[in-house]
């Protein structure tokens, strides 16, 4: 019996999909990561479709129906990402996709949502217009992957609210193999690394206020804004950093916390803990919980306390390697649904 084939679409929109596969691989299964064109952030791929935003829309459908021609022929499973399908089509409130044809054909059928492509524009602090126009359209797109997958996750603990039966996952954007634990710096200005792809989402107009708080008090303390590079330039600038603020309004964790944890790093965070759901590792996450209104004081005791720092460091690295391992949730994702190799 030949190993499953899987395909992850669209995968320029994180490097969550990625992780899957190559940990998919790993595993004796053989898998693909497709993009409608490559992410600016240097996110992996195997098979680039030339059929963005850039395209005229006629030419991107052509190029994903034909590829959709092909996937049905090549692959057993298919995992949707972001909401999205080869030819979702969103027009005039309704939405179009290929998903019972898929299922006809006997495949299986995953979804990963993320974050805006289901959470409601009035639950997510991003003010873009684009985004509330989408609005209309998430929760019928929702429901239709309900229906027709087999298996719906989600990466943010808050999505469950808008995906009823669906199951949480965490990142597998980060293989601990790859990232070797770092020391922490030993110099006398301490950096405080932030990555924000979108500054309303991440709160990063807090963070810049309380690092400049801090440094209007003498304290000897600097901020490194990592925006508009790829993730390599990232992981190196994290290196160099004492720790890291990640999001401070949604309240989970993103990527970006995940590689500084892996890393050694210790990270801040606002971590929503009103229901036993919000939080599914509960106080094994070694997260420092903050807020925009807390952030200058627990900044100013992790400043202060170089051992608490080294002690979060060294259970930052062990909870990726627990909890984030790309192999164990592409087992996860697919148990029962597809036969792993022995061995992998």
């Amino acid at each position: 019996m030949s190993a499953a084939r899987i395909i992850h679409v669209p995968g320029e929109l994180g490097v969550n999909s990625y992780g899957l596969s190559r940990a998919e691989r790993e595993l004796g299964l053989e898998s693909d990561v497709v993009v409608f064109h490559p992410s600016p952030y240097g996110y992996g791929y195997d098979i680039d479709l030339h059929a963005g935003a850039g395209q005229p829309f006629w030419r991107r459908m052509a190029r994903r129906a034909s590829f959709l021609r092909r996937a049905l022929r090549e692959y057993d499973v298919f995992h949707f990402n972001f909401g999205l399908t080869l030819l979702s089509v969103r027009q005039l409130g309704f939405v179009l996709d290929e998903l019972a044809w898929v299922k006809r054909r006997g495949k299986t059928v995953l979804f990963t949502y993320q974050g805006s492509d289901v959470r409601p524009s009035a639950s997510c602090p991003c003010g873009r217009e684009d985004c509330r126009r989408l609005d209309r359209y998430r929760g019928p797109a929702a429901r239709r992957a309900l229906r027709f997958a087999d298996r719906v996750f989600y990466l943010n603990p808050d999505l469950r609210r808008w995906l009823p039966g669906a199951r949480f996952l965490p990142y597998a954007n980060v293989d601990a193999r790859e990232y070797e634990p770092l020391p922490l710096p030993d110099g006398e200005e301490l950096v405080v690394a932030h990555a924000p792809t979108n500054r309303e989402v991440k709160g990063t107009s807090h963070v810049i206020a309380a690092v400049e708080a801090l440094r209007s008090e003498g304290v000897s303390i600097r901020l490194d804004l990592i925006e508009g590079t790829n993730r390599e330039e990232v992981r190196g600038r994290l290196g160099l950093a004492d720790l890291a603020v990640d999001q401070l309004l949604i309240g989970w964790y993103g990527g970006f916390a995940v590689e500084a944890m892996a890393l050694g790093r210790p990270v801040l965070a606002y971590i929503c803990e009103d229901e036993p759901e919000d939080n599914p590792f509960g106080e094994s996450l070694p997260i420092v919980r903050t807020s925009p209104s807390s952030l200058v004081d627990d900044l100013r005791r992790l400043v202060a306390d170089r051992e608490r720092r080294h002690g979060l460091a060294r259970a930052s690295r062990a909870f990726v390697e627990e909890h984030h391992d790309p192999r164990k949730l592409a087992r996860t994702a697919l148990e029962g649904l597809v036969a792993i190799p022995a061995g992998g």
